[in-house]
């Protein structure tokens, strides 16, 4: 499967890209107190302007990341979440679980209402734009975290732009009726623009060469936001459960870090839970890895022992028995400046 996936990791980078992620959980949180419930439990600052959206970790009280979700602004007092598939039920009742007596908080589960397909490139926009009549430009208001309801083909869709692949694009949530028909429309309207439909190998080369973190492998229950370099999704105000835990380990220092790499491998890449190795210590492990298509480099990511999460450090990393070389990165292998996310 590596070439077909290298055309595939090709085909968003340079042209545009159409996958299918109906598998997210999609909940709506609705109510007067919607807004301070969701401040208390996600530790990044809820959007108040309709049409906002921010990407969010949900914290225990001894700060480790329990979940993540992007949290979309549809209305006053009414919120569109979004996390990963398989937190389906896990993150309804950690939501559900942290309402408390007497707020006016309703949170429902709507995985199933909606359908999703992701269309990525630079392409994505020319594709787009000539099946809606909404103006999809920086100058328009549709900027990079922003968020419309808008027709495409003739279907009702909401339409956020963002992207876990880092380029431009938008997530297109549509009824699951309707989700056929908004395919196809893509399609034949991407046909002239190579078009291509992308899979979840693609999809996390393509995250790696962005240095983007996923829940369940990086963010962990173990980890908190200092570990995880994840400071910047942290409100500074405090209010959010595990505040004081993220608070006194940011002063205090802590004994491991999340450290992103380049690796010397062959005909092997990183896949995660590979032993970090400096001579014959083990100082880390890896959490996820493989092979950026499109930047030709393997990448992955690694907890390590303070003394390596400097940019330059190197250890080894034993992929099927043999140790290879890793060096850390200062920013993303590709475009570390999002200049293609906010074209």
């Amino acid at each position: 499967s590596f070439e077909m996936v290298a055309q595939e990791c090709r085909a968003v980078r340079e042209a545009v890209g159409l996958t299918d992620l109906t598998s997210f959980a999609k909940y709506e949180v609705i109510g007067t107190d919607a807004q301070p419930f969701l401040e208390r439990v996600c530790a990044n600052r809820v959007p108040a302007k309709i049409g906002g959206i921010v990407l969010s970790q949900m914290l225990t009280t001894l700060g480790g990341i329990e979940s993540e979700a992007t949290v979309t602004c549809i209305a006053k007092g009414h919120y569109y979440l979004l996390s990963g598939a398989v937190a389906e039920l896990h993150d309804l009742d950690w939501l559900v679980q942290h309402i408390e007596p007497g707020e006016d908080v309703t949170v429902r589960n709507v995985t199933d209402d909606y359908g999703v397909l992701v269309l990525s490139g630079p392409k994505s926009r020319e594709v787009l734009s000539s099946l809606t009549d909404t103006g999809l430009t920086n100058e328009d208001g549709f900027i990079w975290m922003s968020a419309k309801e808008i027709t495409v083909a003739g279907v009702a869709v909401r339409a956020l732009r963002i992207s876990y692949v880092g380029e431009l694009g938008w997530e297109l949530h549509c009824p699951m009726a309707k989700l056929g028909d908004l395919h196809d429309a893509l399609m034949q309207a991407g046909e002239a623009q190579g078009i291509r439909r992308f899979g979840t190998y693609a999809m996390n080369s393509l995250r790696l060469e962005k240095a983007y973190k996923g829940w369940g492998a990086e963010l962990t229950t173990e980890i908190s936001l200092v570990e995880a370099d994840m400071l910047r999704f942290a409100r500074k105000s405090g209010g959010y459960i595990g505040a004081d835990v993220v608070e006194r380990k940011k002063n205090e220092g802590v004994p491991i870090h999340l450290v992103y790499c380049e690796v010397d491998a062959v005909d092997a890449d990183p896949m995660g839970n590979e032993p970090v190795m400096r001579g014959d210590d083990i100082i880390g492990v890896t959490t996820s890895g493989g092979y950026g298509h499109c930047v030709q480099k393997s990448l992955a990511f690694a907890y390590v022992n303070t003394g390596y999460e400097s940019a330059g450090a190197t250890f080894d990393i034993r992929i099927l028995g043999e140790l290879r070389k890793a060096t850390v990165l200062s920013e993303a292998a590709w475009d570390p400046d999002n200049e293609r996310l906010k074209s």
